[in-house]
C-alpha cells in the first residue's frame, strides 16, 4: 500500500503491536483494483513472489489517513525474510521449482484465514505473515482484546482496576491506534468497559463513573465462535458469531461490585530517635531509586548510559549475588559500579570496597589473607575484603558492595573459588577464613563469616589478549552486562535533557537489603519454570539441543533456566504499572547474557551454531540464528541483540579462527 505522506514515528511504533486478519484476494478483486489477473504474482526475472490480501478486521482510521490511492487490498512479498520463513515452514517454499511456485502458494492460501501484521518500508506499508488458519474466512471480523496481567496478578486484581482502583490495564496487542474497545475478554469472562488511553500506546484506564458489567462465557462456546487467536492477547470472531455472543452477554451480564477497602489504623506517634537523625533517608520506591541513578550518572558524573542498560544492570544486581560488567575499554564500567553503589547510599571505604585485581592473584588467600600457624594470628590481605565481609555480617540489613575491577586479569575461578561454590547455595552461606578449631590471637577475626543477601559483588572485565577467559562454571552463575557506547550526538541530547529535567533532591537516600532483595523483588522461592511461556520454554529446549549436539558438556542447565525466569519476573514498572522493559526484550537480553557467552572456541564447535562468514558482507546463518528466526521462537522475542552477537562471533571466527 503506497503512502501519501510519511508515517509519524508514533504510528510506526504502534504498527509493531497491531495484528489483523484477512484472506487472499479473489481474481475479480485484484483485476478491478490493480489490473492484475491473479492475487499471486511471480516476477518474470526473479523468484520474487507478491501476494494480495483482503483485510477482514478493521484498519484504523489513524493509519488509513496516510494511505495514498485507497483500495481494499494490501500487498506482501517474499522480499520479506519473515514471509519466506512462514512459507518455508508450511510448504518448503525454497525447494519448490519455479514453474510450481505460483499454484503451490495459491493452493496454500485457499480457504485460509490469514493473520498478519503491517510493516513500513520505502514509503509503503506491506503485509507480514504470522500464520494461516485452516478455516473458511468470513467477510467481516471483530477483535476482542485480552488484558495482560502482571506476574502474580489475578482476576480479582483486574476487576479492582475496573472499579475501586484507578490502575492501568494493559492491552498488549491493541494499541490506541485503534478505537478503544467496548468489550474485552479475560479467560472465560466478558467485560463491557469504557476505556481511555492516557499514557503509552497499550495502556488504558476505565473511565470514572461508568460501571463495568461482566458475564461468564462457556469455554465450548468460545471455541466454536472464535476463528483465530493471537498469543492469548487477541481473539478474532466473525461478525455473525460476535452478534450471537453479544445476545448471550445481554441476558447474563451483571455489574461488577467495587471491592471493599479495609480501614487503616493511624500510626502511633513515636519519639524522635536522635541517633537516626544523621542517617540517610530510607528510599522506598524502586522508580525513585532508578530516577536518582539516571540523574546521578548524567548530572553529577557527566556519564551517559542508555536507560535500558541501567535497568538491565539493576535487575541483575537485585536477582544475583554477582554481576559482571563487560565491554570495550573506556565505556565507564568501573564508574557505573561506583555510581550505582553511591545511589544505594553506600560509602567507599566503609560499605563499598573498590578492589583492583592483580595478575598475580592465584589463590583465595591473595584477596582474603592467611593464618600464621606459629602465632595463630590472622594476617588480613591488603585488600580489606575480610573486614568488609565481617561488617556486612554484623549489619545484615545494610547493603555492602565489592567491586572487583579488571576481574579477569587473573583466572577468576582460582582466587574467587570459595565464593563461586557458595553462590549456588540457597539459605545460609558461610565463608571459611581459617580452621574452626583455631583461636585467633588478636580477637579481631572470626573463623567463618556469614554471607547474607546484603552483599553485592560486581566485576568489571575487558576481553583482550591480556585477560583470562571465563569458565562455564562461572558463566552459569552470573549475567555479563555489556553497556553499549551510544553515539556522541545522543550523549549531548541526554545531557540537555538531564539539565532541563526537574532537579532530584540532593538529600542522600539509603536503600536497605530488605528493599533491594525483598520489597523490590519477586519472591525467589516462588520462581519456577512454570512462569515461562510455551515459546520461551521451546526456545530454551531447542538451544540446549543444538549446543549439546556440538558438545555434550554444554547446554542450558536448570540453574540457567531458573535464573532467566527470576530475571524476567523482576522487571521494574513505572508509576502507571507499565514494565520499563518488554518481556520480549528481556528474554533476548538473557539469552545473550547467560547462554551465548558460553559459545566460544574454534570453529569446529562454534561454527555450526554461530554461522559462517567468508567476507564481512557474506554471512550464512548458523543453527542458532535459524532457530531465533523461526516462527515459534519469534513469538518469544525478536532476538535482535542475540542475532547481532552471533554475527559478531562469526566474524571473529573468520578473522581469528576462534571466538570468545
Amino acid at each position: 500500500m503506497k503512502l501519501s505522506t510519511k508515517l509519524p514515528h508514533i504510528v510506526k511504533r504502534q504498527l509493531e503491536d497491531s495484528i489483523f486478519v484477512g484472506r487472499l484476494a479473489t481474481s475479480t478483486e485484484i483485476h478491478t483494483q490493480t489490473f492484475q489477473e491473479s492475487p499471486i504474482v511471480l516476477s518474470e526475472h526473479t523468484d520474487r513472489l507478491t501476494f494480495y490480501l483482503k483485510p477482514l478486521s478493521p484498519l484504523p482510521n489513524k493509519l488509513t489517513r496516510y494511505f495514498g490511492k485507497m483500495n481494499d487490498l494490501l500487498t506482501g512479498n517474499t522480499n520479506s525474510m519473515n514471509n519466506v520463513r512462514v512459507l518455508n515452514d508450511l510448504i518448503q517454499y525454497d525447494r519448490i521449482p519455479y514453474p510450481d511456485l505460483k499454484p503451490k502458494v495459491e493452493a496454500l492460501f485457499k480457504d485460509k484465514l490469514v493473520l498478519f501484521k503491517l510493516t513500513h518500508a520505502n514509503d509503503n506499508v506491506y503485509a507480514e505473515l504470522i500464520k494461516l488458519e485452516p478455516i473458511q474466512p468470513q467477510e467481516e471480523y471483530v477483535v476482542l482484546p485480552s488484558p495482560d496481567l502482571r506476574l502474580g496478578e489475578t482476576r480479582q486484581d483486574l476487576e479492582a482496576k475496573f472499579t475501586g482502583e484507578k490502575r492501568p490495564i494493559t492491552l498488549k496487542k491493541y494499541p490506541n491506534l485503534f478505537e478503544a474497545p467496548s468489550m474485552i475478554l479475560y479467560e472465560d469472562t466478558l467485560y463491557e468497559v469504557a476505556l481511555e488511553s492516557k499514557s503509552n500506546s497499550t495502556t488504558y484506564f476505565q473511565k470514572e463513573g461508568i460501571p463495568v458489567r461482566s458475564a461468564s462465557v462457556d469455554p465450548d462456546t468460545l471455541i466454536e465462535y472464535v476463528d483465530a487467536v493471537y498469543e492469548h492477547h487477541l481473539f478474532f470472531l466473525s461478525k455473525h458469531y460476535y452478534a450471537l455472543l453479544m445476545e448471550q452477554f445481554e441476558t447474563q451480564k451483571r455489574p461488577l461490585r467495587e471491592p471493599s477497602v479495609p480501614t487503616k489504623e493511624a500510626p502511633t506517634p513515636q519519639k524522635e530517635d536522635r541517633a537516626l537523625v544523621s542517617k540517610p533517608v530510607q528510599a522506598t520506591s524502586e522508580m525513585d531509586f532508578l530516577d536518582r541513578l539516571l540523574h546521578k550518572a548524567g548530572y553529577e558524573y557527566k556519564m551517559f548510559y542508555r536507560e535500558e542498560d541501567l535497568y538491565a544492570f539493576h535487575m541483575s544486581v537485585k536477582t544475583n549475588p554477582l554481576t559482571i560488567l563487560g565491554g570495550m575499554s573506556g565505556t565507564g564500567k568501573s564508574q557505573l559500579a561506583r555510581i550505582y553503589g553511591e545511589t544505594l547510599g553506600l560509602t567507599e571505604g566503609e560499605t563499598m570496597l573498590f578492589l583492583p585485581i592483580s595478575p598475580s592473584y592465584q589463590d583465595p588467600n591473595d584477596i582474603l589473607g592467611f593464618m600464621n600457624p606459629t602465632t595463630n594470628v590472622f594476617h588480613e590481605s591488603d585488600t580489606g575484603l575480610v573486614s568488609l565481609l565481617q561488617h556486612a555480617a554484623d549489619y545484615p540489613d545494610q547493603l555492602h558492595m565489592v567491586i572487583f575491577d579488571e576481574m579477569n586479569l587473573s583466572q577468576v575461578e582460582h582466587w574467587f573459588s570459595p565464593f563461586l561454590s557458595l553462590l549456588e547455595i540457597n539459605g545460609d552461606k558461610h565463608l571459611q577464613i581459617f580452621n574452626d578449631s583455631i583461636t585467633e590471637e588478636s580477637g579481631r577475626y572470626q573463623s567463618r563469616i556469614k554471607l547474607g543477601d546484603n552483599l553485592i559483588f560486581i566485576g568489571t572485565v575487558n576481553f583482550d589478549e591480556t585477560t583470562k577467559s571465563f569458565s562455564d562454571r562461572l558463566l552459569d552463575r552470573t549475567n555479563i552486562i555489556t553497556p553499549k557506547k551510544p553515539p556522541f550526538k545522543e550523549t549531548i541530547a541526554f545531557y540537555e535533557k538531564v539539565h532541563q529535567s526537574v532537579p532530584v533532591s540532593p538529600e542522600p537516600r539509603e536503600v536497605s537489603a530488605s528493599h533491594l532483595r525483598g520489597e523490590w523483588r519477586f519472591a525467589a522461592g516462588d520462581v519456577g519454570l512454570h512462569l515461562l511461556n510455551e515459546y520461551e520454554i521451546h526456545t530454551l529446549d531447542e538451544i540446549h539441543s543444538l549446543m549439546n549436539e556440538n558438545d555434550p558438556q554444554k547446554g542450558v542447565s536448570f540453574r540457567v533456566a531458573l535464573a532467566i525466569t527470576d530475571y524476567l519476573c523482576n522487571v521494574p514498572s513505572d508509576a502507571t504499572g507499565t514494565p520499563l522493559l518488554s518481556r520480549r526484550e528481556l528474554f533476548d537480553f538473557q539469552i545473550n547474557q547467560r547462554i551465548l557467552t558460553k559459545i566460544k572456541g574454534i570453529d569446529t564447535f562454534a561454527g555450526p551454531m554461530v554461522g559462517e562468514m567468508s567476507t564481512p558482507s557474506d554471512y550464512v546463518d548458523g543453527s542458532l540464528a535459524k532457530l531465533f528466526k523461526s516462527d515459534r521462537a519469534q513469538m518469544a522475542s525478536d532476538f535482535t541483540l542475540s542475532l547481532k552477537t552471533l554475527h559478531n562471533k562469526a566474524k571473529e571466527l573468520m578473522m581469528y579462527g576462534f571466538t570468545n
